[in-house]
């Protein structure tokens, strides 16, 4: 069994839920039967948001760094659960030497296997201002779409209040089951009426729809996809021998 490295901290309730999500995915009876896994979760990696919007310095340096203590401790591969951080996997890969998980070409594999054809992108703007979903979606057959300006701006917002509602000074009692309907409402607005799958794009999201049962009534016209438990999943494969897509 292989021991999977995890670069937690983007944020880190992300982070923590990526984790858990790999835990529940893996096919183990006890103790011993999980996989071995490294988490280094570092929130001091600068903003990647702010850096791929012109606004702050780059997250590399550290981000490797991160890897290099990943791989000092013994990991075998890497996950990074982050569809923007994603944007600096190609120049993260030229400095590691293990595996890094392509979370992106995992996301594009599932969906396409299941048949969709046009998947509605609940992300940051970066993702979509980069196009990080399209070569791969196009490859399978697939075209993105995203949330009008309005409605993007609502995501954006969500994003940064999941990242506000993980700590201890969270004002409201459960500040994510209102951003759980948020969410729903923009998932119900006209941009994703032609859409058939959903994607949570961005390692908040899923937080608010923590499994399958959660993701049930986001969307009725739909399938929903989680990237985390997409890349979870690809995580688990990895580690028990099997093969994931880079």
């Amino acid at each position: 069994m292989k021991t999977m490295g995890i670069i937690g901290g983007l944020g880190p309730l992300a982070g923590a839920h990526f984790y858990r999500r790999l835990v529940e995915l893996t096919p183990a009876g006890r103790d011993e039967e999980h996989i071995p896994v490294v988490l280094v979760s570092d929130p001091t990696v600068p903003s990647r948001i702010d850096h791929l919007s012109g606004r702050g310095e780059s997250p590399l340096p550290q981000l490797v760094a991160v890897c290099q203590r990943l791989v000092q401790a013994g990991a075998d591969a890497i996950a990074l659960p982050s569809t923007t951080t994603s944007i600096y996997q190609p120049q993260l890969a030229e400095q590691v030497p293990v595996p890094i998980l392509s979370l992106i070409e995992e996301v594009a594999e599932v969906v396409a296997a299941s048949g969709c054809r046009r998947v509605g992108v609940l992300g940051t703007t970066p993702t979509r201002t980069f196009a990080v979903y399209e070569q791969a979606f196009a490859r399978r057959g697939m075209t993105a779409a995203y949330p009008d300006e309005a409605s993007q701006a609502e995501v954006m917002a969500v994003i940064h209040a999941v990242k506000a509602a993980s700590g201890g000074n969270a004002r409201a009692a459960n500040p994510l089951a209102a951003l759980h309907t948020r969410i729903a409402a923009v998932a119900a607005r006209a941009w994703a009426q032609d859409v058939d799958a959903l994607l949570l794009g961005c390692t908040e999201l899923p937080v608010l729809f923590p499994d399958e049962w959660s993701r049930q009534g986001l969307s009725t016209r739909c399938q929903v996809f989680s990237s985390t438990d997409i890349l979870a999943a690809a995580a688990v494969r990895f580690a028990l021998g099997g093969v994931a897509v880079g």
